[in-house]
């Protein structure tokens, strides 16, 4: 991703469900989910809200046009269980029990008391892309577009927007002593012992369309091993390159 500084503006969300499935990119029988929504997630919500054609959106929102923070919401919490799901392959009738085929699902529910949710952060630079300049107006007016899912049609989401930073309302930090969002374990020079609850997973971060003779098809060309506080709290040590935003709390993210 190119320097921070060419964003001329952040944007602020909240993003809840009550079911979800980010499925893990190495997943085979066992249909299994990231904790959070992946970056490649994002930006298929992002390009859902602005009907952009599948597969067509992967260039517009590359990271150096739209960079991409993610973390816990507060007072939010997840739990995750598995679900024994048929499907059916495409020459059956549903009610063809021999064309069944079992799959354990796991999904993300919120947990005991808490909602599921996350925080997420966009990036942009209007006028670099013409088409994330009505991003903003769609979702301060529920213009969704084709709507939201998280992960899968059937689990419906709910987005909002809390809050917007414009260039002199944020700051790019090349050395951090804390962080407030997921973060590349490539940015982690060291980490304070303490409390905390933490996941890495690695997962896909962004996707380029490539040819091979008449047939186009997705590929992921960048990935990270991402660190995450799955409680939500501030992870204090030695970090790299974050945007520090200028609220009460002087929060600090990472774009992934």
């Amino acid at each position: 991703m190119t320097n921070l500084p060419i964003f001329d503006t952040i944007l602020e969300l909240k993003l809840t469900g009550q079911l979800a499935h980010f499925r893990k990119f190495y997943t085979n029988a066992s249909s299994l989910t990231y904790s959070i929504p992946p970056r490649t997630g994002i930006c298929g919500l992002v390009a859902s809200i602005l009907k952009m054609p599948r597969d067509s959106y992967y260039d517009i929102l590359s990271s150096d046009q739209l960079g991409v923070a993610i973390s816990i919401a507060p007072n939010s919490g997840f739990r995750k269980q598995f679900f024994t799901t048929n499907y059916v392959g495409n020459d059956k009738l549903i009610n063809d029990v021999s064309g069944h085929k079992q799959c354990r699902l796991e999904l993300l529910l919120p947990a005991p008391g808490k909602e599921l949710a996350w925080i997420i952060y966009l990036a942009l630079k209007h006028g670099s892309q013409p088409e994330l300049d009505s991003l903003e107006e769609r979702i301060a007016n529920q213009d969704l577009g084709y709507d939201l899912y998280l992960g899968q049609r059937q689990f419906r989401g709910s987005i909002a927007l809390l809050d917007r930073f414009d260039a002199h309302q944020f700051s790019f930090l090349p050395e951090s002593d804390y962080v407030d969002s997921v973060i590349n374990k490539g940015k982690v020079k060291e980490l304070d012992l303490g409390s905390f609850s933490l996941n890495i997973e690695r997962m896909p971060l962004e996707q380029a369309l490539e040819s091979k003779g008449k047939k186009s098809f997705r590929r992921s060309i960048r990935f990270a091993d991402v660190v995450i506080e799955t409680s939500g709290k501030r992870l204090s040590g030695k970090f790299t390159n974050l945007v520090e935003l200028h609220n009460e709390a002087h929060s600090r993210i990472s774009m992934l």
